[in-house]
């Protein structure tokens, strides 16, 4: 007879960081699809979505009374680091691009 093994699940701690990273994933290839991201824009781009999104998460729990503004104080800031990894003929693409 066959035993049957116990697939343990992801943490929530894992499952966070997987759906961050999808959402991160999804983000990144909408701008590279706008701007075509090149050499090591790419990585950068990369992390200061998936930074976003933790810090997004982080408040989304957290529930504070101005979510609003706060989000978009993060959307600003990750904006500002995706504007300074593209290079002078991306950013009038990336202006256009702005989701």
């Amino acid at each position: 007879m066959m035993n049957l093994q116990t697939v343990s699940a992801a943490t929530p701690q894992q499952a966070v960081s997987a759906a961050i990273g999808g959402k991160a994933k999804a983000l990144v290839s909408k701008i590279n699809q706008a701007v075509p991201l090149r050499g090591d824009q790419f990585a950068k781009v990369n992390d200061a979505c998936i930074e976003y999104f933790k810090q997004v998460d982080v408040l989304t729990n957290a529930k504070p009374a101005d979510m609003d503004a706060q989000i978009a104080s993060l959307k600003k800031t990750r904006n500002e680091k995706i504007k300074a990894a593209l290079a002078p003929d991306q950013l009038n693409s990336w202006a256009n691009f702005k989701e």
